[in-house]
């Protein structure tokens, strides 16, 4: 991917794709859109089939990725959109993102923490710090402060506290959707319930080239109107 400057006329460029840029997208933007944005956008419209006044909780929420799918899932109509990150700066520009609330995820207890805030029915990827996940034995259904597991969770045992998998699984309300992209995770499907875990990768998008050019094609509009800010310069927000 890249982009392509011919006679004052500046196109994106992917996989054999040429999308027209219009000024206000600058070079960075636009490559940060064809990764990122792309990216964000299937993990939300192909893979979670997010529903208007859904609610959606973003992980790593001041990441490339993280940043776009905040303001992707209030530009969808989510109806609660709740952000992660390990800094106050990153919290406070999920925020200015569009998330109602972004909580701490550096700090014990994250699954909990969120739990209190209530079920939500799409996680978008899992939390980056996963030194908060303690490790030793635990009793059938309950995190270790002693909180009850929802659904079908409630009946599991794990051998050692939730792993970010399963912190994941026990935010999701029934039916919900936990939406994964990078790396694989370990997923037993007895403890889904009715519930779903999808992954994604982008270069599987290479194969049905309609893909592409759907996610871009509305990337482009929303950022060309104002709606959607890439966090063009790809550097961590501290």
């Amino acid at each position: 991917m890249e982009v392509i400057a011919d006679a004052g006329r500046r196109e994106l460029s992917f996989d054999g794709f040429r999308f027209p840029l219009p000024a206000e997208i600058d070079d960075a933007s636009a490559l940060a859109l064809a990764h990122h944005g792309v990216t964000a956008w299937h993990l939300l419209r192909t893979c979670a089939h997010l529903r208007q006044g859904e609610s959606v909780l973003v992980h790593d929420a001041a990441g490339g990725v993280g940043a776009l799918a905040v303001q992707l899932a209030v530009s969808f109509g989510a109806g609660r959109v709740v952000a992660t990150a390990p800094t106050q700066a990153q919290r406070r520009l999920a925020v200015r993102l569009g998330a109602d609330i972004a909580v701490d995820s550096s700090a014990p207890g994250l699954t909990e923490r969120l739990l209190a805030g209530g079920l939500v029915d799409v996680v978008v990827g899992l939390p980056a710090n996963t030194s908060t996940h303690q490790t030793g034995p635990l009793p059938a259904g309950v995190l270790p402060s002693g909180t009850p597991l929802p659904g079908a969770l409630a009946t599991a045992t794990f051998p050692t506290c939730p792993s970010p998998v399963d912190g994941a699984l026990a935010l999701l309300a029934p039916f919900g959707r936990l939406v994964c992209h990078g790396e694989p995770v370990d997923v037993d499907p007895v403890r889904l319930g009715s519930r779903a875990v999808v992954g994604f990768r982008l270069g599987d998008c290479l194969a049905k080239p309609e893909m592409v050019v759907a996610a871009l094609s509305e990337l482009i509009g929303l950022t060309s109107a104002g709606r959607l800010h890439p966090l063009a310069s790809a550097r961590t927000v501290r």
